[in-house]
């Protein structure tokens, strides 16, 4: 008898600790699609984004210690700045939360310890902007142009996060990279295969997490 009674709690414990994890997950992923959709709803003229929160258990740990291990922001295409940008990846690490806010159902985003984004400028995006007779072709650690001036054209990136294509004294694209909420940081360029690959770190919030989930 006592062997089945113990049974029997082992179940009901099983059943509490089951529904208190579906609900924490239930509950994880409204706040993911609610986060995708405002920042979808912030920053114009961008789509396909989406939102992960990494943190387990997610409730929990928010209302008592305020943390979360990292949320991942992603975004197909950006047209904001004028520039389009492709293949957009927002992570912030160590989010540290208001616990009063989100006593109130409020999630408010007080410190991160490190950010990071990267993006993707295709080569498609830089064409369209020389004329038919001169086009860049992008590949891993280079740059080649074909057309009338050859070997003379280089494509560089400035430190001042100008994409530009000189043939001698000659411009033919000064470009600057767009600084957008989903860009909140100068970005370094490398070169791989048919994109320009913009990088860079910050440690300050982007503004386009900043209460965006207040309700």
């Amino acid at each position: 008898m006592r062997f089945v009674k113990l049974q029997v709690v082992l179940l009901l414990v099983g059943v509490v600790v089951l529904f208190g994890l579906g609900a924490d997950v239930v509950l994880k992923n409204q706040a993911e699609t609610e986060l995708a959709r405002r920042i979808t709803a912030k920053v114009p003229q961008t789509n396909g984004v989406r939102a992960r929160i990494r943190s387990f258990p997610f409730v929990g740990r928010v209302l008592v210690s305020g943390q979360i291990s990292q949320v991942d922001v992603t975004a197909q295409h950006s047209a904001a700045g004028g520039v389009d940008l492709n293949d957009i990846v927002v992570r912030v690490e160590e989010v540290e939360m208001d616990t009063g806010a989100a006593m109130d159902g409020r999630v408010v985003v007080r410190s991160i310890k490190r950010g990071s984004v990267r993006a993707d400028l295709r080569q498609g995006e830089i064409n369209r902007r020389l004329s038919r007779q001169v086009q860049v072709e992008l590949q891993q650690g280079s740059a080649a142009v074909s057309g009338p001036f050859g070997s003379e054209a280089k494509l560089t990136v400035s430190p001042e996060g100008v994409v530009q294509l000189r043939a001698g004294e000659r411009t033919l694209l000064d470009l600057p990279l767009p600084k957008t909420e989903l860009l909140p940081c100068r970005p370094s360029a490398t070169f791989v295969t048919g994109a320009i690959r913009l990088t860079c770190e910050f440690s300050e919030i982007p503004d386009v997490l900043v209460d965006l989930a207040q309700r």
